[in-house]
């Protein structure tokens, strides 16, 4: 009966009986979560621009393409929080540059991760109440009986 994700993750909204939806909206991975992911990568070990592409796809928050990568790399680079030099270039190629995080962009990416921890625990607390409204019982009449709310 529900829908299935897309190749994005996204799961489309459920139409109405008229085939239209209201409320227009798709469930998917979160956005703007470039900027932490590349400056936590970068916390991890110095790394090329063209490395970080990859690894910002392992980490499964959706697709992400190179210019989007090097965009949010200069901007951070902008903001005093990450520094890059550049590497030998291969022969015939244009020259690499390797990124790395400053003391500024490690303050940002703590402030980063508070804010990520306080919205687990809200995210934890409606998966909590979700999880018991579909563990209810079901009445008689058909409906689940919903748990104590908070």
């Amino acid at each position: 009966m529900g829908e299935e994700p897309s190749s994005n993750g996204a799961v489309p909204a459920p139409s109405s009986a008229s085939g239209h939806q209201r409320c227009r909206f798709n469930l998917a991975p979160p956005r703007h979560f470039l900027y932490p992911a590349l400056l936590l990568l970068l916390a991890e070990e110095p790394r090329h621009g063209y490395r970080l592409v990859d690894a910002v796809l392992r980490l499964g928050f959706g697709p992400v393409d190179r210019p989007s990568v090097y965009r949010a790399l200069a901007d951070l680079e902008a903001d005093g929080l990450l520094e890059s030099w550049p590497m030998d270039a291969p022969a015939g190629g244009s020259t690499r540059h390797v990124y790395g995080m400053t003391t500024s962009g490690e303050q940002q990416l703590s402030r980063w991760m508070h804010v990520l921890v306080e919205g687990r625990v809200a995210l934890d607390h409606v998966l909590d109440r979700y999880g018991a409204v579909v563990d209810a019982p079901i009445s008689s009449n058909g409906h689940r009986v919903a748990g104590p709310t908070a």
